[in-house]
């Protein structure tokens, strides 16, 4: 493992591609006009500085969003967002907007108020997307729905900042990097300013688009006349898209058939190279109010039915949000929930994509030279191939589990008995999601207790052969025990202990290494990508003793968030939370909250960097 400092931000005139996302504020900010538009081999434009115009004033430095993070964050927005589920009660408008027609609702509102609104609508051809401003109410049929690959916003900084200086209101609906854009080029708050982010997967390339539709174009025989994204004719959980042209003729395809939706969906490979390293996910965020489609609100207590027609997820991230959000009340059905509802299908609120798994360079080469329908075929696998590349990946998965587990009957009885006999086991059947355990397990689990498996575990897992070790697990009455996501492998040697009533999760990927002591009364959450060494003491409680003083809790929830590398010997106490990226050295006693990306050692420990990255 390695741990990194994080260097300065360049200056806009040495970004790479992945420093920058395209937001075109720099374009708009430049006086001398010394930075011009380029367009790469994937269809992202850059700013290119043409350093003979260029008087080095700084001003395009000074206002792009991608080196001032931090500033753009004190902007007066919430870490704790008041959450609604909603849909427009106009079904015309539900029916006819990409989620639950939220966005119509809050546009008609600045309208009735003789605003402006501003989002981003299809070139006459559609082969790209353009933001406007816009005080007509019919221009909000072009404006509203997703477009799903990158706009274009050169003028519109210069253009909504001279409308908020005359005392317009304005509301803008953009990719959360383009709202933060706008916020540094106005360099001040306006009330009379609604900005309003979407939940962003990433952002894609124009050219992707432009291919597939110059595919279909060729099939169908006939120049495209409409184009719709998520079109809610089969649904709103279809995804699918909907393209009419000139003879009449209708393309109509659910996302897991549209080739253009699957590669970004499922392969992540049309967006931004800076989308993998986004700097806008998480809390707070840059906008007023942020909107997407509430997925998975099926699994909660809702009382809303949208009829497959879409329901919003809406984040009120600031009192003008709210305010203005209390405005519409009476042309929506809404309910509170709460953030923890939402996260668990909108992932994409916390983490950027992954990279995709074929080479990037390789496919945007092939878009030049073979049409769009043939470079899927060859880089987004049908179903099928993908079923049987998985089923390989599934026995060689296996095969180093029956290794793992070797030939002792013990260890097949436990294996079979957690996953598949025991009643209080809950697992994602349709996933090869499983509990693994290795011969010199100890299992001890309550049948009482939840034991809930969505990602998989190898427990007690040996390095030296030959080893008889014990690894032990014992979950109380009432007690659970979730494995939220990802592999999880708790090396031998390690005494984990959930009490009656407490909760033990692990939120993915994890390294427990040999020896290590989990001790839960109360609440224990582990984060995605967390190793953990040996030795290692994680307990939320002060064990069977108690201090008699006024106010003293003998246990506290301890909270490790992603990314977190926990060194030899650690002791983290209760109540303690433990920040991303944050790296606890080798025997620090950790009794106080650790701050994200710092190290801290000592007894007790103490901040000795800040800014520090790591990777192994």
């Amino acid at each position: 493992m390695e741990i990194i400092n994080r260097p300065p931000p360049p200056k806009i005139s040495q970004f790479t591609e992945k420093d920058c996302m395209g937001c075109n504020a720099c374009f708009d900010i430049c006086g001398p006009k010394a930075i011009v538009q380029e367009t790469n081999a994937e269809g992202f434009w850059y700013p290119k500085v043409i350093m003979d115009k260029c008087t080095d004033c700084g001003a395009c430095d000074a206002i792009c969003p991608e080196l001032h993070i931090n500033e753009l964050r004190e902007n007066g927005t919430t870490k704790n967002p008041v959450v609604v589920a909603a849909y427009n009660k106009d079904e015309e408008v539900q029916r006819a907007s990409t989620s639950g027609g939220l966005f119509s609702a809050l546009a008609n509102k600045m309208y009735d108020e003789g605003g402006y609104v501003c989002g981003a609508v299809y070139t006459d051809d559609f082969y790209n997307v353009e933001h406007i401003v816009s005080n007509k109410r019919e221009d909000l049929v072009r404006i509203r729905g997703s477009k799903h690959f990158q706009s274009n916003m050169t003028g519109i900084y210069r253009q909504i900042n001279k409308l908020l200086r005359k005392g317009e209101k304005v509301l803008i609906c953009a990719a959360p990097c383009q709202i933060a854009g706008l916020r540094m080029f106005l360099r001040k708050e306006y009330e009379n300013l609604i900005t309003v982010d979407f939940i962003c997967l990433g952002i894609n390339s124009p050219k992707i688009f432009q291919k597939h539709l110059e595919s279909l174009e060729l099939e169908y025989g006939a120049k495209a006349i409409s184009v719709q994204a998520k079109t809610k004719d089969l649904g709103w959980r279809a995804l699918a898209y909907k393209i009419k042209f000139a003879n009449n003729k209708v393309y109509l395809k659910e996302g897991s058939k549209d080739n253009f939706t699957r590669s970004f969906v499922e392969t992540h490979s049309s967006v931004r190279p800076a989308c993998y390293v986004c700097q806008y996910k998480d809390f707070p965020r840059i906008s007023d109010i942020s909107l997407g489609d509430f997925w998975g609100i099926e699994d909660t207590k809702s009382k809303l039915t949208d009829k497959n027609l879409g329901t919003s997820a809406v984040l009120l991230n600031s009192e003008k949000g709210i305010a203005f959000f209390e405005s519409i009340k009476n042309n929506i059905e809404s309910q509170d929930f709460s953030l923890a509802d939402v996260l668990p299908h909108n992932q994409a609120l916390l983490h950027p994509l992954k990279k995709p798994t074929f080479k990037r360079e390789e496919f945007y080469k092939a878009l030049d030279t073979l049409p769009f329908d043939q470079v899927a075929k060859k880089y987004f696998p049908s179903k099928l191939v993908k079923l049987v590349n998985k089923a390989k990946i599934i026995l060689q998965f296996a095969g180093s589990k029956i290794k793992h587990m070797g030939f002792l009957p013990k260890a097949y009885f436990q294996f079979l008995w957690i996953n598949f006999l025991r009643k209080n086991t809950e697992r994602n059947r349709l996933r090869a999601k499983l509990f693994y355990p290795a011969r010199f397990s100890v299992l001890d689990i309550h049948k009482q207790a939840l034991v809930s498996i969505k990602g998989s575990i190898l427990f007690g897992y040996k390095r030296i052969r030959g080893s008889r070790m014990e690894t032990r697990l014992a979950v109380e009455g009432n007690g659970s025990l979730e494995i939220e996501r990802g592999r999880i492998s708790v090396y031998y040697g390690t005494d984990i202990l959930v009490f009656k009533g407490a909760h033990l999760t692990f939120k993915g990927d994890a390294t427990i290494n040999q020896g290590v002591q989990i001790i839960c009364m109360d609440a224990i959450s582990i984060g995605a990508d967390v190793l953990i060494s040996r030795d290692v003491v994680i307990r939320d409680n002060d064990g069977g003793h108690e201090i008699m003083k006024e106010g003293y809790r003998k246990t506290a929830p301890v909270v490790i968030g992603n990314h977190v590398w926990i060194g030899q010997g650690a002791m983290i106490m209760k109540g303690v939370t433990i920040g991303e990226g944050a790296i606890i050295a080798a025997g620090a006693w950790v009794v106080t909250d650790v701050k994200p990306n710092s190290l801290v050692m000592g007894d007790p420990s103490r901040a000795v960097q800040k800014n520090v990255e790591w990777r192994h």
